[in-house]
């Protein structure tokens, strides 16, 4: 039966945790778009109407991890306030054990876990891949902008372009183009081109590529065992830039959903190695595992709130973000021994979810037995 109390205390829970989440998620999806302005705004001269849907496409990849934050924090700010007004005193004196007192909020926990494994496992991957084809498809819609005068380009896998200014015919003069090393972080790049010009550009939307013809050219490759390698040339032509190395072509298991990866599973393509198809089963794994989050801090949350007695924005805001911070904690440990042992891995992605059901568990039969 739902009592006049249980609407009181998720009334409480569920305003708190609506702005908590709200906070949050702004704080989040903010960070991300900072994150891809210049790419967006600069590189690619995108409007900046794209951002609003940028943003909408961010919002449910932000959700996954702001609700169990936002939830536990609501958890720990409400019954630390209703411990500290003596409210959960009166509440036990009327008759209502701790499990019955927190039952609702147990409930709402389990209700945003399915919420959060409907986005983990179908709305998110789903929302990471769009927003790789809409990056992709500004970029093809005007190749052309891979070449905006004084900006360095990084679209290009394994290149840097930079072009110092563009003639009133749309020809360009100043060419630079810098290859890196295989892993793209090299102190030094391999390899440089510059061309005094660029004489002339095309275009091939149907083969994704640009053919430059570049004169005046100067290159240079460099070896770490070798000395420098140096030549020049009049005229280069074609000089080929691949449009379709912005688009990655690999299959990636963050960018496909749960039922993807299922039938994937089933039938798996004879170019995805053994150690590819363990990476696609722990991601689908951890999306379950990790869906449960809220039903499992506010285990922790509820005896930690009530043990608190203090002021509901110091406490609570303190341990929501230390418990938070250990719950993340065992997915990283879990991610890292991916590689050696996929059975191990699966175990270790249920352990903060286990782990804080038993010590939520020990923590109300304590404030029972001190009651």
């Amino acid at each position: 039966m739902f009592l006049k109390s249980d609407r009181y205390i998720t009334r409480q829970v569920s305003v708190t945790a609506f702005y908590a989440v709200l906070i949050l998620s702004v704080v989040l999806v903010l960070g991300n778009i900072f994150k891809e302005i210049n790419e967006l705004l600069v590189e690619r001269r995108a409007p900046i109407s794209f951002l609003g849907i940028f943003t909408l496409k961010l919002l449910p990849v932000s959700l996954v991890f702001t609700i169990p934050w936002g939830f536990l924090a609501a958890v720990l700010l409400v019954f630390g306030r209703l411990s500290s007004d003596q409210e959960i005193n009166s509440l036990r004196t009327a008759g209502m054990g701790l499990y019955r007192i927190a039952s609702p909020i147990l409930f709402m926990g389990l209700l945003l876990s399915l919420l959060c494994l409907w986005l983990n496992a179908t709305v998110s991957p789903r929302s990471k891949g769009e927003l790789k084809v809409m990056l992709y498809e500004t970029f093809k819609e005007d190749p052309l902008r891979l070449l905006d005068p004084g900006v360095v380009q990084s679209r290009l896998k394994g290149q840097r372009i930079y072009i110092e200014s563009r003639n009133s015919d749309d020809s360009f003069q100043g060419f630079h183009a810098y290859e890196l090393g295989a892993d793209e972080i090299s102190e030094w790049p391999v390899g440089y081109l510059y061309a005094r010009d660029v004489a002339s550009i095309t275009p091939d939307k149907e083969v994704e590529k640009l053919e430059l013809r570049l004169s005046g050219v100067w290159l240079e490759k460099y070896d770490e065992d070798q000395a420098i390698q140096q030549g020049s040339a009049g005229e280069i032509e074609p000089w080929i830039l691949p449009l379709a190395a912005g688009k990655t072509r690999r299959v990636k298991a963050n960018r496909l959903d749960n039922k993807q990866i299922r039938e994937l599973l089933a039938n798996p393509p004879a170019n995805l190695t053994d150690e590819k198809l363990d990476e696609f089963d722990a991601e689908r794994v951890r999306r379950i595992s990790f869906s449960f989050a809220p039903l499992a801090l506010a285990f922790v949350g509820i005896p930690l709130g009530l043990s608190a007695r203090r002021k509901e924005t110091s406490s609570g805001s303190g341990m929501s973000l230390g418990v938070a911070v250990a719950y993340f904690i065992f997915f990283i440990i879990a991610d890292e021994t991916q590689g050696s042992n996929l059975m191990l891995t699966k175990v270790l992605m249920w352990v903060p979810n286990l782990a804080c059901i038993a010590l939520g568990t020990f923590l109300f039969r304590r404030a029972t037995k001190r009651a």
